[in-house]
């Protein structure tokens, strides 16, 4: 005699260290785009790509090496990183917004159910990440 049980179906959970992955790639793509061939006389060059790199891979460790595991209050945390990210839009070049917006990814998808607030800001923080790529590849000497 065989037993079956039906299990509810749940959506499935983006693991945070790929999220966190993919906005520290995203952020690598807006530093050496943003940094190369830059004409003399402007802002960029190896020497603010490497340390705006190295500035966020210390932001995406604290995040997601710290941060991100110990949220107790996903909703709230959400918020304060999602509009975190907003902000970071001014310093788009450094490469943080992305991995801000990862973060807020990462800690929106530890919600059992999310609340619309927590939708809504996760949806501004990959648009804000999205936006941050797409404005330094337009405007880098990539092309």
């Amino acid at each position: 005699m065989s037993v079956t049980t039906t299990a509810a179906p749940t959506t499935p959970r983006l693991k945070p260290a790929a999220v966190g992955a993919t906005g520290f790639v995203l952020a690598m793509v807006i530093i050496v785009a943003g940094n190369y061939n830059v004409p003399k006389g402007e802002n960029g060059g190896t020497g603010p790509a490497i340390s705006t790199a190295v500035l966020s891979a210390a932001v995406a460790a604290v995040l997601f090496g710290w941060l991100v595991p110990r949220v107790r209050k996903p909703v709230r945390a959400t918020i304060i990183l999602g509009v975190v990210t907003l902000v970071s839009l001014a310093a788009f070049w450094s490469g943080i917004t992305p991995v801000l917006a990862a973060a807020t990814v990462a800690v929106a998808n530890s919600s059992a159910e999310p609340s619309k607030g927590t939708r809504t800001m996760r949806l501004l923080a990959v648009a804000a990440g999205l936006l941050a790529v797409g404005w330094t590849l337009a405007t880098s000497h990539l092309f």
